[in-house]
């Protein structure tokens, strides 16, 4: 019973959280698996994009490839509703 359990909370989990990259011309969802989120040495809720970028079959090279603008780290609340937890602009000159 508690093997079931614990494997309902993982699946629950993975639901709850996801990348959202905003590209030029199109937005990509990218899954999130329970375990690789975390909290940070913030206490802030964190997932590695590279890691999440590789289990979805894509590479830091895709990402610059799709002319990405927004990395949008999100959790799903009950509803479905993303709750935007951290963000970065790759819109950067240098």
């Amino acid at each position: 019973m508690t093997q079931n359990r614990t494997l309902k909370t993982e699946l629950e989990d993975a639901l709850k959280y996801g990348y959202v990259v905003e590209c030029k011309d199109r937005t990509v969802h990218l899954t999130v698996e329970a375990r690789d989120v975390f909290r940070n040495a913030d206490d802030e809720i964190d997932c590695p994009l590279d890691v999440v970028l590789r289990k979805n079959d894509f590479s830091l090279q895709d990402l610059m490839s799709w002319n990405a603008r927004i990395v949008r780290f999100v959790r799903f609340d009950e509803e479905g509703t993303e709750i935007t937890l951290n963000s970065v602009s790759l819109n950067v000159n240098l």
